[in-house]
Parts: C-alpha cells; sequence; structure tokens
C-alpha cells in the first residue's frame, strides 16, 4: 500500500471511530446509551411525536429519513406507510441499532429500508436529484447544525435555504428551537403542545408568530414558550427558527431530554 493510500485508510479509520463515539456531536455511542436509559422519560414527547406524524398525510410511497439515528423517538407505525425508505446519517451505529428498533419489523411488511452513511444535509442537492420522486423527514438533526458546523452564522443561513432547496417536495421536520435548564423548585412542566405559524420573514426583532388565535412579536412568543417550560437561566437558540416558510403551521412541543434540562421542539410538514 502506497504511503498516500495508508494516509486515506488512517483518516478513514480516524472519521469511522469519531462518528463511533459521537458522530459529529449529534450522535455515535454516547447518544445512544443516554437514549436507551432516558426512553422512559421520553415517553410523552414520543407520544407527542407520533401524534403529529399520524396527522401528515402523503401520498410518497419513497422516504428520505435524514439523521434519524436508530429512530429513538419515531413511531414504526408512521414509517410503515411507506414502501421504500432510505436511511442516512453518519452513525456507524445506525444500520445496527435502527434496524433493532424499526427495520426489523418493517422488512416482515414488506418496507425495503437501506442504509447510507453520510452527510446528507452538505449534500442535499445530489440527493435530491438521485431520488426526484421522495419526501423527506429530517428527524431532530437540523437543530444539531450549528454544533457541527462550529459558526451559528453559517447554520442559519444554510437552514433558510433548505425550505428553497426542497420546494415542490413533500418533507418535514422535527428539530430543537430552544433547550436550557428548567426551575428544578417548580412542577415539571406539562406536555402542552402550541401551534406556532411564523408569520413574516423580518429580522427576529420586528418579526411575528401566531400562536393560536394570538399574534405576538417573536420575542413574546418565544418568552411564552420558555414559560410553559419552565425555564431558568440561559437557553440556546439552535438558530432553526426560519427552516420552515412563514404561513407554516407548526406544533411547539416540550422534551425532557435530561431531568431538569429541557428541550423546545418544533414538528412541521409542508406540502408541495
Amino acid at each position: 500500500m502506497s504511503v498516500k493510500n495508508k494516509q486515506s485508510a488512517h483518516h478513514a479509520l480516524a472519521t469511522w471511530l469519531r462518528d463511533l463515539a459521537n458522530a459529529g456531536g449529534t450522535g455515535g455511542l454516547n447518544w445512544h446509551v443516554h437514549a436507551a436509559r432516558s426512553l422512559q422519560r421520553w415517553l410523552p414527547t414520543r407520544e407527542l411525536i407520533a401524534a403529529f406524524l399520524a396527522g401528515v398525510h402523503t401520498d410518497d410511497k419513497h422516504l428520505i429519513l435524514i439523521g434519524c439515528s436508530a429512530g429513538w423517538m419515531l413511531p414504526t407505525p408512521w414509517l410503515a406507510r411507506f414502501e421504500c425508505i432510505d436511511v442516512y446519517d453518519i452513525d456507524p451505529l445506525v444500520p445496527l441499532l435502527f434496524g433493532l428498533r424499526h427495520a426489523r419489523e418493517l422488512k416482515q411488511q414488506g418496507i425495503t429500508v437501506r442504509y447510507h452513511r453520510q452527510d446528507a444535509i452538505a449534500g442535499l442537492p445530489a440527493l435530491l436529484h438521485q431520488h426526484p420522486k421522495a419526501c423527506l423527514w429530517f428527524d431532530n438533526v437540523l437543530g444539531q447544525l450549528s454544533f457541527r458546523l462550529g459558526d451559528e452564522d453559517m447554520a442559519e443561513r444554510q437552514l433558510a435555504q433548505l425550505k428553497h432547496l426542497l420546494k415542490g417536495r413533500s418533507w418535514g421536520s422535527l428539530h430543537d428551537v430552544y433547550s436550557g435548564p428548567i426551575d428544578a423548585d417548580m412542577p415539571l412542566p406539562a406536555y402542552d403542545t402550541l401551534t406556532w405559524t411564523r408569520l413574516d420573514d423580518l429580522p427576529e426583532d420586528a418579526a411575528r408568530v401566531r400562536i393560536g388565535e394570538q399574534v405576538h412579536t417573536h420575542e413574546e412568543a418565544a418568552q411564552l414558550l420558555l414559560g410553559k417550560m419552565h425555564a431558568k437561566g440561559v437557553w440556546h437558540d439552535h438558530v432553526t427558527r426560519t427552516v420552515f416558510a412563514p404561513g407554516t403551521s407548526t406544533t411547539m412541543m416540550p422534551w425532557a431530554f435530561k431531568p431538569h434540562y429541557w428541550h423546545g421542539l418544533q414538528a412541521g410538514w409542508v406540502r408541495p
């Protein structure tokens, strides 16, 4: 083997091991251990996600599933609506663990599941060209883009472009909007959802959001959401507010990621 080939092999092995450990900070062994230990605490949020997806109807039979990890939060019955699922994730453990949680049952129903170890967000234009008739679901991955890139401004720009790349497609996403500590002296927050619709594409300090029948400034809406989760201290903004186009009705839901560290998730589905 040449020196160049050896260096390439060593680099590939190092990347594989790094992704095995934490998948760029978005998955890997660390995440799977935490998820397996947290499934019971996450049950109320998993039920909210299942209820949301139960209301998603599409005629598409082919699903591109992006960043799903092992599919810890996904309901198998929704996946079973499709005839073919292409799973994209950089985590080397996905084929094994997603297979155990979902694919074994899906294959028994005659559903084809194929795995691809690659960064589907970075390669999205080519992926869309490759699968011209598939719908897409970004499974709790878009909110991690700023961590992977290490640049919030760049992440926000890339996320804002997604809706333009996906124009004409059926697609949806579940992603983090905010995350942070809750007040441990308060009762645990209720698992209530909010119907959340961004009304315009103005800068954040001038943007408006409709929650139910009421219209708020973006700051007011954010404070309402954080107040419902008994937020305390500094919360992280995952720069995902422009993922969906103005006028898209979405659902906000709480997630007890850790006992006293919660996330606010946003779920939405776009029809062409």
